[in-house]
């Protein structure tokens, strides 16, 4: 760990655990903001054997949001929380369990 005490890159400022732009001063909070910000420009030195697409102008490919999905279908769960405890609560009883149980339950139906 001592050697990346003073690192401030792509991966944020080691010490401040902040996550800055390419300028090293910008505070970048949003992580999809933050990858099209640090993408290679045509300026950069090749840092890769071959090149991939997008390459710049294009923006960086965005993976879906797990969470926002996950939301969405819990939204429209057929299956209320009550449900779920009770018949989770049938053969559990740690409580950790069970609320593990409900969100199973709730989030493969």
């Amino acid at each position: 760990a001592k050697a990346f005490t003073n690192t401030v890159g792509m991966l944020g400022d080691y010490k401040s655990g902040k996550t800055l732009g390419r300028d090293g001063a910008t505070v970048v909070d949003d992580f999809n903001e933050l990858g099209n910000e640090w993408q290679l420009l045509p300026a950069d030195d090749m840092l890769f054997h071959d090149k991939a697409e997008p390459q710049f102008p294009k923006r960086c490919i965005v993976p879906e949001d797990p969470r926002g999905e996950l939301r969405r279908r819990l939204d429209e769960s057929s299956i209320s929380v009550e449900a779920a405890e009770a018949a989770c609560s049938k053969t559990l009883t740690h409580k950790l369990d069970i609320k593990d149980c409900v969100y199973d339950i709730l989030a493969t139906q």
